[in-house]
């Protein structure tokens, strides 16, 4: 079996949100570990604790722009964002969406307004049925759909979801879904119905600290035990 080299992370958190060290740390690690791009992609505002906002993103997105400026003949730089999902169909998408290189989304817990209870299940409120994987996927579709998102973050992450059904979808709106290596979330039968429904896998360290930044170990595992590799977007054989 050929050995395959990842050779982008886009998923990466600073101190601007529940990360340690700076932007410049996390571009800085991805050059050393032989990266060719790396994003910095924050929460987006609609995160109680972690989401960045205001004039704190601003000052983010300056830096990043910088940074990219900086490094240019050495790495490319993007200013990404982890979008929350906030209801059926629903997101913390901001009016510039544009501004940004890389949007992912996903379903996380501490956020506006719907998130009543600490265990991160979608209620009555907002589906109409209690934690149905299938409803699940729909609204994280939509979402996604309606901010047009590039990539869905960690899918099954405190929140179950029909993901062969995710997949379809997801390969019908070109959207990659994430093999998250500081927590696998897709089970080996999962990812191999990801590949077979023709969609993209894309996979990001989630790293919160510049050590981590560019370890794909536990994603690369389990895309490995999965035999899905020609699926990952962002790696090639070597």
């Amino acid at each position: 079996m050929a050995e395959y080299k990842v050779f982008s992370d886009l998923h990466t958190h600073t101190y601007y949100s529940h990360g340690a060290g700076s932007p410049r740390d996390n571009v800085l690690a991805a050059i050393d570990r032989g990266l060719e791009c790396i994003a910095i992609s924050e929460h987006g505002p609609g995160h109680f604790t972690f989401g960045v906002r205001g004039k704190k993103l601003e000052r983010l997105n300056f830096e990043i722009a910088e940074l990219r400026r900086e490094f240019a003949d050495r790495i490319e730089v993007r200013n990404g964002l982890e979008l929350n999902v906030t209801g059926f169909g629903r997101s913390d998408c901001p009016k510039n969406r544009e501004d940004y290189g890389v949007v992912i989304i996903g379903y996380h817990k501490s956020v506006a307004p719907f998130n009543r209870h600490a265990l991160g299940i979608w209620g009555e409120s907002l589906l109409g049925i209690k934690n149905d994987p299938h409803r699940n996927a729909e609204g994280i579709l939509a979402a996604a759909e309606a901010c047009r998102a590039d990539i869905i973050s960690h899918p099954n992450l405190y929140l179950k979801v029909d993901v062969p059904y995710m997949a379809k979808c997801c390969r019908q709106l070109g959207i990659l879904l994430e093999v998250n290596s500081a927590r696998v979330t897709l089970s080996k039968q999962e990812l191999i119905a990801i590949k077979e429904a023709g969609c993209g896998l894309i996979i990001g360290s989630d790293a919160h600290t510049p050590e981590r930044v560019g370890d794909f170990a536990l994603a690369s595992k389990a895309v490995t035990e999965a035999g899905v590799w020609d699926a990952v977007r962002n790696a090639r054989p070597v």
